[in-house]
């Protein structure tokens, strides 16, 4: 092609695969009958660049923990390179995150654990984009940050055992919402003594909407947290069965009760592949409900 000012340009388009490779390329014209010609050698190629991402974290983090790693292209080390973090379950807080690598391509960031996590795996994610390709690496490790595993006891449901819900849904990137009907209920480090059992724990989740069904069971927590005699949390992992999910999910659980015993319930779970549940509703609490400190009794 040839622009208004005289100037020419054409587009090469190198196979793929194609290695390091000189070539001579000569372009000519005629002008006024004068034949004109120009040639010059350069190098072309169009290898795919081998890039990968590497993440080293000890066996045990206890509370707080070294995440490192190097993002590198045909061995050779990519500077600048984005990497962020995530887990499943879902514990603790990466500092910084993203992190950059540097000019040898290593990058570093600090998981911090919360306290009264007791020892549970966990599989952190460092994901980072090269030249337009999203590369991840993944290492599986134990953390933990012991203090006190029951801070409270509570023992919460919902009354009748059923309660309106609308979910929302994402599965396989699809968002979808069921109307349908809830029950929830949760005990932890609960015993009608004034003390705490940290051996009992327990949460399960079941919904139904139509013929789909969505059940998280056998829940066990990671931490719990109450505040007075209205408040209840749960933060766990659970095994997903029914006819929508399946596998293992990062699940939260809480509980705001009113005066007039009206709990408003608030849900999240999500797995290791991007599906997620959610459901805020409102339902009057189980006669059985009892939210306190370790010492007190129903």
């Amino acid at each position: 092609m040839i622009t208004k000012l005289g100037v020419a340009f054409t587009t090469v388009n190198i196979e793929p695969d194609t290695p390091p490779t000189q070539v001579t390329i000569t372009a000519t014209t005629t002008v006024d009958g004068e034949d004109l010609g120009e040639t010059i050698v350069l190098t072309v190629g169009c290898e795919d660049r081998n890039c990968a991402i590497t993440i080293e974290a000890p066996a045990l983090i206890t509370c707080e923990g070294e995440i490192t790693g190097t993002v590198t292209c045909d061995g050779i080390a990519v500077e600048d390179a984005v990497v962020e973090f995530n887990n499943f379950p879902i514990v603790g807080e990466f500092n910084p995150n993203p992190a950059t690598t540097d000019g040898s391509g290593n990058y570093s960031t600090t998981l911090t654990v919360p306290e009264s996590t007791p020892l549970i795996s966990t599989v952190i994610m460092a994901t980072t984009t090269v030249n337009g390709e999203t590369i991840t690496a993944m290492v599986s490790l134990h953390i933990e940050c012991p203090l006190e595993e029951c801070p409270c006891k509570y023992r919460i449901g919902i009354q009748g055992n059923a309660a309106p819900a609308t979910v929302n849904v994402t599965q396989q990137s699809t968002p979808t919402t069921f109307q349908g009907t809830i029950n929830v209920t949760a005990i932890q480090c609960f015993t009608a003594s004034a003390m705490c059992n940290p051996a009992i724990n327990n949460f399960n989740i079941s919904f139904g909407s139509g013929g789909n069904t969505i059940n998280f069971v056998m829940g066990r927590r990671i931490n719990i947290a109450c505040d007075g005699n209205n408040f209840a949390r749960v933060h766990g992992v659970a095994n997903a069965t029914g006819n929508v999910f399946n596998g293992i999910f990062d699940v939260l659980i809480e509980l705001q009760i009113s005066p007039s015993n009206i709990g408003t319930w608030t849900i999240i779970a999500s797995d290791l592949h991007g599906n997620t549940f959610s459901t805020t509703f409102s339902a009057i609490v189980s006669p059985a409900t009892f939210i306190g400190d370790c010492s007190d009794v129903p």
